[in-house]
């Protein structure tokens, strides 16, 4: 149990991915391997140019980085290469005995953290290499390496350090041999400089902490800044120290280790490094003076994330997603002209505050320094936690182009663009998992330019909004991706950004021929998200100062309808005129039809939406010197590596895919005894086959044997076979026995085939299996063997609404069919279970669920047994009479039908009362049980050779029945199959 928690931290920190989403990939693709030396990276097919540029300069990064962190692992790595949700993302698995790394290849956005990056594949392969460079060192204690590979998941000490420390060294390494990446970008002086502005920098116990706005980004950028800090006191070879003295043969925690190195506790030092930070910025705000300011005027403060504002074209509203803290995001369209309170609301008022002033003379009225909340005219809600994004008008200033990610059937997700009539409250889907990240329509309304993200880069296409049918006019490459899209006012052009190694260049796209011209000044400092503000100016953000600020860049009166380089007359390369600039940083600037510029400011709990005061134009600012940093930018260039390419072999199909096996145990306490279990779990790192072999004892009535079952998933449906041999005694229940139950006892053999089918939607699941088993049961005590033959089918369906008040409907159905013979007799059996809840965006909500069942035959064998566990042993299939109910004892009730009522809980902690009803021809009495459980879900993380783990903890109490008042503990840590 010990070494699955650690599972679970490592995924933490180490993973930004959901944890829902640990099993991203689709093995039924038909993935390619390219192995070298050290590595083996697996790859989608239609990523094969980027799997290949990536893999070309692994080996490169692993010399660079293991000369970084002074430790080479030894391990062969698995690398996946995946696109399963159309974001930029990565995580790496330190697992001793199988690490491995995944890449998500579609590249970041330029506003974001990652914006700065010769590529997105480069820093991929640096950060998640330096998180197994670093966390694979193992132990020099004289019994740890043998310790840790008996272990079921054998991991390194270091595994347990803080996770600010895991991926705030990652960080460092990712500035440091990059010359790029976070350390080295406007976007994280940003947000420390305004955290320490507001006096909201985190707490030392405060840098891990996932919830509140940027919650889960601290680690990274703090924890990085933090260990630059610590560095720079003590020496670039200060941070290896630290891993060998956490590792060395003497036992210490990481505060030990940590005072041996840098002279006191982290906390400590943090303080006087949070204190050096703070004084840092204001030092930075004073160099902003007030001639190289304009923070415009303040329309709209906001807490929690926010999305790119879109201003009508007539200037009436504008549209923004927000992203509440505690709620699904929703597209919303403000009012920008609120109607004056009326002279009755007046009156209202004033009596109001007369009366508070008749109660309490020396009561201080209320002020207020943010303006009023804009008015809601309409909302677009999350559909299934998916929230609308990126709206842009029609010219009519009632319908957006917005866009939301959608799953595909095979569980992958990409962003579709969709047109909602803000009058009609209608939303209308345009395109079929396209990739379309955001989108612009021209000014005939029949067309929208978008951005479309696949096969790990961004291009500019043009989408036919009658038929959804899409087609690129500027691609992008590897090394070139676009980001942003926006139509000219005479809709002759579209603006974007283009990647030029670690620069994002301004360009305009001309529609009639596809030329592609960038535009603004040739300085090295990225510009990019332009809004056009007439048909020959745009404005864009720029880095040029090292403070994110808002520029014009004047393009010159004529353009070109030809490919040559000649492209727009001018070209902007003149100096820019400066708009806006803040302490912090400015993001998503639109222009309003009268010019004024709109933009988001950003603070530490979230975006001010401004505009700019017209007409006004800045001062240059002056260059924010590196000693500010890291509350000012700071560009280190002198460990980066240019990483040498090698030459590939050919790749080849994954076919199996390597092997891996992690060994682990299970148990169970109930009713009905105790179990014991010894499993081995198999299989590839992209869950292609997968096998699971148990074997165990258990005491008084539980179940013991052994069992097997091996799935096949390189084609849809997956295939799955298993084998038994597994036996119990309920008899032997002690005190909680009833007279007869070892007619139910008996030795099971058998083996099943199965065949499943999956399929993803907008708002669930479902799955389909059919399949067949034959064996044998010998009774206990008699000698007598009965053959056991049958088919089966079964189905379940799991669905979740969110209704407009932002609670969930969650609904499930499934049921299950069987047919079989057992030597005596022949039976069919029916089973079918529906349920219905209402929860909150955390899951914690009440459900209500029916259960219920018949089988047609009279042999007390097939009938009904409600109670006890479940065996790990044998296919649910195979034993669809027996109901588990760990808080009874097997057998409590027994019957032809069997019907049970639930009322309970959801959440983490399950509360539950449930009505229990069992017999030959009616459901007579009900029994009725209360108690509690928690459970905890661990899903499949194929990638360590884990299999699918539930853990539960119980108690239940009968309140009437055979055992009436009896309180029941039970408790579990099992495969979930």
């Amino acid at each position: 149990m010990h070494r699955l928690l650690l599972v679970l931290l490592v995924c933490g920190f180490v993973s930004g991915a959901r944890p829902a989403a640990a099993q991203n990939e689709v093995p039924s693709l038909r993935w390619r391997t390219i192995t070298t030396e050290n590595f083996r990276i697996h790859y989608e097919p239609q990523l094969e140019a980027w799997a290949r540029d990536v893999a070309a300069q692994m080996e490169s990064v692993r010399l660079a980085v293991a000369a970084r962190v002074g430790y080479t692992p030894p391990q062969v790595i698995d690398l996946i290469v995946e696109d399963p949700l159309n974001t930029p993302n990565g995580s790496a698995w330190p697992s001793l005995r199988t690490p491995a790394m995944r890449f998500w290849a579609t590249p970041p956005a330029p506003s974001s953290v990652l914006g700065s990056a010769r590529s997105w594949g480069e820093i991929l392969a640096v950060h998640e290499y330096a998180h197994l460079a670093h966390l694979l060192r193992p132990s020099r204690r004289t019994l740890a390496p043998l310790l840790l590979q008996l272990s079921g998941l054998p991991v390194g000490p270091l595994v347990t350090v803080p996770g600010w420390v895991a991926e705030g060294y990652a960080t460092v390494i990712e500035g440091e041999l990059t010359g790029a990446g976070r350390p080295n970008g406007i976007a994280r002086p940003a947000i420390l400089r305004q955290f320490a502005l507001e006096g909201r920098l985190p707490s030392y116990g405060g840098l891990d902490a996932s919830g509140g706005f940027l919650g889960g980004s601290m680690r990274y950028l703090v924890g990085s800044a933090y260990l630059e800090w610590l560095q720079a006191q003590r020496g670039d070879s200060a941070l290896p120290q630290l891993w060998r003295r956490a590792t060395a043969r003497q036992k210490r925690s990481f505060p030990e280790a940590f005072r041996g190195v840098f002279g006191d506790n982290p906390d400590v030092l943090y303080g006087r490094f949070a204190s050096e930070v703070t004084a840092k910025a204001h030092a930075v705000r004073d160099a902003l003076d007030a001639d190289s300011l304009a923070r415009g005027t303040l329309v709209q403060h906001w807490l929690g994330g926010i999305g790119a504002p879109a201003v009508s074209p007539d200037g009436k509203f504008v549209a923004v997603r927000r992203s509440p803290l505690t709620a699904d995001g929703r597209l919303v369209v403000l009012s920008l002209t609120p109607e004056p309170l009326s002279e009755e609301d007046s009156l209202k008022r004033e009596k109001r505050r007369e009366t508070r002033r008749e109660k309490d003379p020396l009561d201080v009225e209320a002020i207020s320094i943010y303006p009023a909340a804009l008015k809601e005219e309409s909302t677009l809600h999350a559909v299934n936690g998916s929230s609308y994004d990126a709206p842009r008008w029609f010219a009519d200033s009632k319908r957006l182009a917005v866009v939301r990610a959608v799953p595909a059937a095979d569980g992958r997700v990409r962003p579709d663009l969709f047109v909602w009539d803000t009058e009609r409250d209608d939303v209308r889907r345009i395109t079929r998992h396209a990739g379309v990240m955001m989108a612009d329509p021209f000014p005939d309304g029949d067309a929208a330019a978008a951005l479309i993200c696949g096969a790990g880069t961004c291009s500019v296409a043009r989408v036919e909004l009658a038929s959804g049918d899409v087609r690129v006019m500027a691609e992008g490459g590897i090394d070139r991706a676009f980001h942003g899209v926006r139509v000219s006012p005479d809709g002759e052009r579209i603006a974007s950004a283009r990647q030029r190694g670690s620069v994002w260049y301004p360009v305009v796209i001309t529609v009639a021929t596809g030329a592609v011209q960038e535009v603004g000044p040739d300085d090295g400092a990225s510009r990019y998200t332009a809004a056009w503000e007439s048909d020959t100016s745009l404005v864009v953000v720029s880095e040029a100062s090292g403070v994110a600020s808002l520029e014009r860049i004047q393009l010159g009166a004529g353009t070109s309808n030809s490919a040559s380089t000649a492209g727009i007359a001018g070209i902007g390369r003149t100096a820019p005129e400066i708009v806006a600039r803040t302490t912090g940083t400015i993001a998503a600037p639109d222009v309003g039809p009268d010019g004024r510029v709109w933009w988001l400011d950003f603070h530490a709990r979230g975006y001010d939406l401004r505009v700019s005061d017209a007409g006004r134009t800045l001062a240059p600012a002056p260059r924010l010197t590196a000693a500010l940093a890291p509350a000012a930018p700071r560009t280190d260039t002198t460990l980066a590596v240019n990483f040498a390419r090698a030459d590939l072999p050919p790749d080849e199909p994954y076919g199996f895919g390597p092997f891996g096996a992690t060994i682990f145990f299970t148990a169970s306490e109930a009713a009905d005894g105790d179990m014991f279990a010894v499993a081995l779990s198999a299989g590839d790192p992209l869950a292609r086959w997968s096998a699971i072999a148990l074997a165990g004892a258990a005491t008084e009535g539980a179940w013991e044997g052994f069992g097997g079952t091996l799935t096949w998933r390189g084609f849809r449906p997956e295939f799955e076979v298993s084998g038994w041999s597994a036996s119990q005694d309920p008899s032997q229940q002690g005190r909680l026995s009833s007279p007869g139950l070892a007619n139910f006892g008996g030795d099971h053999t058998g083996i099943a085939v199965s065949t499943t089918l999956r399929r993803t939607g907008t708002h669930g699941s479902a799955a389909l299996r059919v399949g067949a088993s034959r064996g044998n049961l010998s009774l206990l005590g008699t000698g007598n063997t009965l053959d056991r033959d049958l088919y089966f089918a079964e189905f379940n369906t799991q669905q979740r609404f969110t209704p407009s008040n932002g609670m969930r409907v969650l609904a499930s159905l499934s049921g299950h069919f069987s047919q079989g013979n057992l030597s005596i007799a022949d039976w069919q059996r029916v089973t079918g279970s529906a349920s219905l809840g209402l929860a909150s965006r955390s899951g914690v909500g009440i459900n209500g669920r029916i259960f219920a069942g018949q089988v047609d035959t009279d042999t007390p064998l097939e009938a009904f047994l409600i109670g006890g566990s479940s065996s790990p042993y044998i296919d649910p299939a195979a034993l669809s009479h027996r109901i588990e109910y760990p808080g009874l004892p097997l057998a409590s009730l027994i019957g032809r039908r069997v019907a049970i009522l639930t009322a309970e809980t959801t959440g983490p902690l399950r509360l539950y009362h449930d009505w229990i009803a069992a017999g030959p021809e009616s459901y007579g009495g009900f029994t009725r049980v209360i108690g509690g459980e928690f459970a905890l879900p661990i899903p499949r993380v194929a990638i360590a050779r884990l299999p699918a783990i539930q853990t539960q903890l119980g108690v239940s109490h009968s309140m009437n029945g055979r055992f009436a008042n009896a309180t029941i503990a039970y408790a579990s840590l099992r495969i979930s199959r």
